[in-house]
């Protein structure tokens, strides 16, 4: 998959993300990763977040804010795998890396609830394949916006990552973290 974006004229205000975002049929609960983590981690805040395999679910991904917001984020993804009970699933490979999120929740979900329990768990994952988002800012009690670098702006911009099926008769995505860049 490659996405291009080249605006035009008009001037456009900085971007919240820039990436795709997919709904995936309920049942793919399995998150592998080769990337950051195990927790979330963004632009201007991952140095506690090494780089690593890890296995999780889609439900232990959202993050319990008392303000419902973006979470759940990695970065610096090699690859991540969303797999059912019986190792199938899809595989997204990043060229070279991508950000990634999957959550049971909707980005309009967690901007209109107030609160989380006023967000209604949906069947379906909503999985955001990302080559940039902006940082999380907050350097003075959270009031702060994200610092000029970490700002995605509105320019031209393109990115790339593969999509292909995993199962069982494939290699497990555990083997692809000794595949080299």
């Amino acid at each position: 998959v490659e996405h291009t974006f080249t605006p035009g004229a008009k001037e456009l205000p900085e971007l919240p993300r820039f990436g795709m975002q997919m709904a995936i049929p309920n049942g793919f609960e399995t998150v592998t990763w080769y990337g950051r983590g195990p927790h979330e981690s963004y632009w201007d805040r991952k140095a506690s977040a090494r780089v690593g395999v890890y296995e999780s679910t889609v439900d232990e991904q959202f993050v319990d804010y008392s303000e419902p917001q973006e979470n759940g984020n990695k970065t610096d993804v090699r690859w991540v795998s969303l797999t059912n009970e019986d190792g199938v699933g899809l595989l997204a490979i990043g060229t070279p890396l991508i950000a990634f999120s999957a959550l049971h929740y909707t980005t309009e979900d967690l901007e209109e609830a107030k609160h989380s329990f006023e967000m209604e768990r949906r069947e379906e994952i909503t999985l955001n394949l990302d080559l940039q988002q902006t940082g999380v800012g907050g350097d003075n009690s959270w009031g702060a916006r994200a610092h000029d670098q970490y700002t995605v702006k509105a320019g031209p911009t393109s990115y790339s990552f593969r999509l292909r099926p995993v199962s069982p008769m494939t290699a497990p995505p555990m083997e692809l973290a000794r595949l080299k860049r």
